[in-house]
């Protein structure tokens, strides 16, 4: 594959002001959400771009339900292929799984096709389980309305369309997206991921990027599935999927993808705020990477991009100003997630050098891929079933304050304050953490890690209870009728 830069451009010479785009960027900022990364195109030009340090444009972002949106382009591409019809049914997709789960082809079941999939207008009043048993648990789902009648989410709907895939093309919904779509729009597949369920099926929510890879299937869609005069998705098929399909309560949902209140702006959307958001009237493209706690930040960052930059009128060119161009770069370049205070490190943290055993409770360290609780998405990814701690050793070297749990590396801490990205040791390949440590008194040791591809910290306290510890571990910031996940144990000194 030959891989071809996106121009980029000054945002005067596509009808853009500079200064006007600089308060917008401001505000995203200050909206209370935590901006990773953002990039802006208009006419297929790049006009702004910029990543709050740590992160860079390389960054592989976990995209949440982002992924979608690849799955239902990968159908996009097998309709046009003539591989697969919106039309066609599920009944006859997967007949041979029908008959082995002794589920029958009549009622609601014979009138689910692939577009109700696509919609999330299932039927279903009940979310089926994903992972390795994906088929049977969807199949075995009782469809209790009428096809295309209700909107309701359903994850498991979607990675049925990868499945479907699958099934007529005779490879992964990841290698025949990429063959046919991704490799002909420029995709950098060095910072691209797309994890398995067991089965080997690439699950729809699995995907981790870089903001530019986002952008440009963003791009793809606006330019109506051509890329380079060549036609990658059917057009029709592309106006269908970018329509309002379905009402769901909001502004109405498409192909795996929402519609916006302003006519003819739709978005590809992951949570805590993994976004690609397209204006057919401004041929113009956003994507976004950030941290943000569901619902009101991602909302805030929509309601803002529509007032200050989609809602408005631009011209198609206006005079350059190098000044606020000047003042729009260097803000860009130099934005930063806060780092924390320095917190105290002192004299009596040997004290917690040692090794411990569990006594009572159990824990682990991953609460943010790990969350305790029935409802929890990234099971299915887990490779390790058993990841509770039954030893710890807390070891100091230099800078580092170093968790050994069960024998196996576990943690490195910082104690000079810093946050520094490093791979995190779990089944999600792209995940990056850094700790950091601190103590108040001789009582309480406090280390803090922060997962960068989420808008989640998780803190440890070891708190001294005569000659035991007591670990309190508490991920914080969820959804907002969730505050945290809490998990405690007590470890004695071996």
């Amino acid at each position: 594959m030959n891989r071809k830069e996106l121009v980029r451009a000054t945002p005067e010479s596509v009808g853009i002001s500079s200064r006007e785009l600089l308060k917008t960027l401001k505000r995203l900022e200050a909206c209370g959400t935590e901006m990773h990364g953002i990039m802006i195109a208009r006419h297929g030009k790049v006009i702004a771009e910029g990543w709050w340090a740590p992160y860079t444009a390389e960054t592989v972002h976990i995209c949440h339900s982002f992924g979608k949106s690849y799955v239902a382009t990968a159908v996009g591409a097998a309709c046009t292929q003539g591989l697969l019809s919106t039309e066609d049914r599920i009944a006859d997709l997967f007949a041979e799984d029908l008959k082995r789960f002794g589920v029958a082809d009549t009622g609601n079941m014979a009138k689910l096709r692939l577009k109700h999939v696509l919609t999330m207008s299932n039927g279903m009043t009940v979310h089926a389980l994903a992972g390795k048993d994906l088929v049977r648990n969807y199949l075995t789902t009782e469809v209790d309305w009428l096809p295309g009648s209700k909107f309701m989410y359903n994850t498991a709907g979607s990675c049925m369309l990868g499945e479907a895939v699958r099934r007529v093309t005779g490879k992964s919904v990841y290698e025949y997206l990429k063959e046919s779509v991704l490799d002909h729009i420029g995709f950098d597949f060095e910072h691209f991921y797309w994890m398995t369920f067991e089965n080997g099926l690439h699950a729809a929510p699995g995907v981790a990027s870089c903001t530019e890879n986002n952008l440009r299937l963003g791009l793809l869609y606006l330019q109506n599935g051509m890329w380079d005069g060549r036609q990658l998705i059917d057009r029709e098929w592309i106006r269908q999927a970018t329509r309002k399909q379905i009402d769901n309560g909001r502004c109405g949902y498409g192909y795996q993808l929402w519609m916006h209140e302003l006519p003819d702006t739709f978005e590809f959307n992951g949570g805590h705020g993994q976004l690609s958001i397209m204006s057919r009237p401004l041929d113009m493209a956003i994507s976004i990477n950030e941290a943000a706690s569901e619902p009101h930040d991602t909302d805030a960052v929509g309601r803002i991009l529509d007032q200050d930059l989609l809602g408005r009128e631009w011209p198609e060119a206006m005079p350059e100003d190098p000044e606020g161009l000047a003042e729009l770069n260097a803000w860009l370049k130099s934005r930063s997630i806060p780092q924390p205070e320095a917190r105290p490190v002192h004299d009596f943290l040997d004290r917690w050098i040692g090794r411990y055993r569990v006594e009572e409770g159990r824990f682990h360290l991953q609460p943010e891929l790990r969350p305790s609780g029935e409802l929890n998405v990234n099971a299915d990814f887990y490779t390790n079933r058993e990841p509770w701690i039954r030893t710890m050793e807390i070891r100091k070297a230099g800078d580092l304050l170093l968790l050994i749990c069960n024998d196996d590396p576990g943690l490195e801490v910082r104690l000079d304050g810093r946050w520094v990205p490093q791979p995190a040791q779990s089944e999600m390949p792209a995940y990056q953490y850094s700790c950091t440590a601190g103590t108040v008194d001789d009582e309480a040791l406090t280390i803090v890690q922060w997962y960068y591809q989420t808008c989640f910290k998780t803190r440890l306290i070891f708190r001294r209870e005569g000659e035991k510890v007591r670990l309190f571990i508490r991920k914080e910031r969820l959804h907002d009728d969730v505050p945290y996940i809490h998990m405690e144990a007590v470890l004695c000194r071996e």
